[in-house]
């Protein structure tokens, strides 16, 4: 029967323990930035907005990107307080959601609803970054001609698998039921165009999450 030093230990370090710094990757927390992304998950749902507009809510989720190393190297702190660098492939695979991108409805003759045509900038932007720029239009508002961006409706196949720059940051703080403490987590809140980047097939994708 082997003895269990030389099991634990194995052959080439001579039955000696031992550690190499040189080896040893830093453990960090996922500092707030920008990250090559696809997104992996899309889902919608039409809400009251501050009791007189009513918006098409869009909650986005991606994953990061394999081409994350190659983008950016982040100066962070570990879990010990070093100050350490590490590259953005450290983070390759990690999913998180967006904070919601509202889609503000236009009424029609009878809905009781307002418009809010000024809150669209960031569904403007994301429909930019997956590829649907929107386009300019001249319409007349209150009797003068005004220049506006007339905004896409977004389909799941405009969606699933783009690629986007996901700008990471913390969410708003929440307090844990297990512990009692608060927390923040980090949440993707905005999105930038990611030149080129490629869009993937989202092999989990399920057509009945979406309600399309």
């Amino acid at each position: 029967m082997a003895d269990i030093g030389n099991i634990l230990d194995g052959p080439d370090t001579g039955g000696v323990t031992f550690y190499d710094p040189s080896q040893d990757k830093p453990s960090v927390p996922m500092p707030e930035g920008q990250y090559p992304a696809h997104v992996i998950e899309v889902k919608t749902a039409t809400r009251d907005v501050k009791g007189k507009y009513k918006a098409l809510i869009f909650n986005i989720r991606v994953r990061i990107a394999p081409k994350s190393d190659s983008h950016m190297v982040f100066e962070a702190v570990d879990y010990d307080g070093n100050k350490v660098e590490v590259n953005g492939g450290s983070f390759e695979g990690r999913e998180m959601r967006s904070n919601g991108i509202f889609k503000f409805l236009h009424p029609s003759d009878d809905d009781e609803f307002e418009s809010n045509p000024g809150g669209n900038k960031g569904y403007s932007n994301f429909c930019v970054c997956v590829g649907k720029e929107p386009q300019t239009k001249e319409i007349e508002m209150n009797g003068e001609m005004v220049s506006v961006k007339e905004l896409p409706d977004l389909k799941e196949e405009d969606i699933m698998g783009r690629p986007v720059m996901a700008v990471v940051g913390r969410g708003k703080p929440w307090k844990s039921d297990r512990d009692g403490k608060v927390r923040t987590s980090l949440e993707v809140k905005w999105f930038r165009t990611w030149a080129d980047g490629e869009a993937i097939d989202v092999d989990d994708a399920k057509d009945d999450d979406l309600p399309f």
